[in-house]
């Protein structure tokens, strides 16, 4: 396990926090995404979405995107699959609502690329994509699927004490374009010149790796990932600050109806309640208490 040195945020005696006071906070987000499938205008106009058969095709016919992002999406490079937690809650989504996974065709896009098509083509869905307030504005999540902490990682060997945004500002911080963790850098008045884009994480852990930049900010247990599909040991790295403490979910153009969200949203309920998502989640390493 990494260690944490900074002293503004929970300690981590596993990846995930599981105090009552973070089991609150995420009892708020379920709220808000629940929220967020009653607002807009509907995407697919041509289609009665009165009638249950038509909905089903409307969720069908959307275009579904994800990225590299593992344990939460990410194709298996053995069988070539797309395959990860957040890809497993959704096919057991679609069986609930007699859908074949066939009928769908999930597609691996970068993230700018996906993000850039989901706040712009009305028939996008992009996951897994982390739950924030300002994101609400712009499209309708569906979730929450696993919780997520969003942190900045660097060498240990480096004994970077970070408690304030003077201290990033002094940094070169790798990012992927686009991504929450350059949001989130942004959002808190980092300077432009701290802040290092690239289009992947693969790219990221390996630029941090070879010493060309002092951090990289992006999902912990991502990066942990992705340190060791590069052969890069992860105990040599630790967090120094953490960004965010949110959660994942599916993120639709903002104009989804919500006749074609609301079974879903049952279906997920219903895998929640089941234990079917505490399930995939644990087998992915992604621990969780109950919501």
């Amino acid at each position: 396990m990494l260690k944490i040195r900074t002293s503004n945020r929970y300690l981590f005696d596993t990846i995930f926090v599981t105090t009552p006071r973070y089991k609150i906070s995420m009892l708020r987000l379920c709220q808000f995404f629940l929220l967020t499938l009653f607002m807009g205008h509907p995407a697919i106009a041509e289609q009665d979405l009165r009638d249950s058969s038509q909905v089903i095709q409307a969720i069908k016919n959307l275009n579904w995107i994800t990225e590299e992002f593992p344990p939460f999406n990410y194709r298996d490079p053995s069988s070539g699959e797309i395959t990860g937690a957040s890809v497993e809650v959704l096919m057991q989504i679609f069986s609930k609502l007699g859908i074949k996974n066939e009928d769908i065709d999930l597609k691996i896009y970068p993230w700018a690329r996906g993000y850039h098509k989901v706040l712009n083509d009305s028939k996008t869905v992009l996951f897994s994509t982390t739950y924030t307030l300002d994101r609400l504005q712009n499209m309708k999540f569906l979730g929450p699927i696993a919780p997520n902490v969003i942190a900045v990682t660097a060498l240990k060997s480096r004994q970077l004490n970070i408690t304030s945004i003077e201290d990033l500002n002094q940094l070169k911080i790798s990012v992927v374009r686009d991504d929450i963790g350059e949001e989130l850098l942004v959002g808190l008045k980092v300077n432009p010149e701290a802040i290092d884009p690239l289009n992947s994480g693969l790219s990221m852990v390996k630029k941090l790796a070879s010493g060309r930049v002092d951090a990289v900010a992006y999902t912990f247990i991502t990066t942990l990932s992705l340190f060791e599909q590069a052969k890069i040991n992860p105990a040599d790295f630790e967090i120094i600050y953490v960004l965010k403490q949110s959660s994942m979910g599916y993120a639709f153009h903002n104009s989804t109806d919500a006749r074609i969200l609301e079974p879903m949203r049952k279906a997920l309920d219903e895998l929640i309640i089941d234990g079917t998502r505490q399930k995939i989640l644990t087998k992915y390493g992604l621990g969780l208490s109950n919501d």
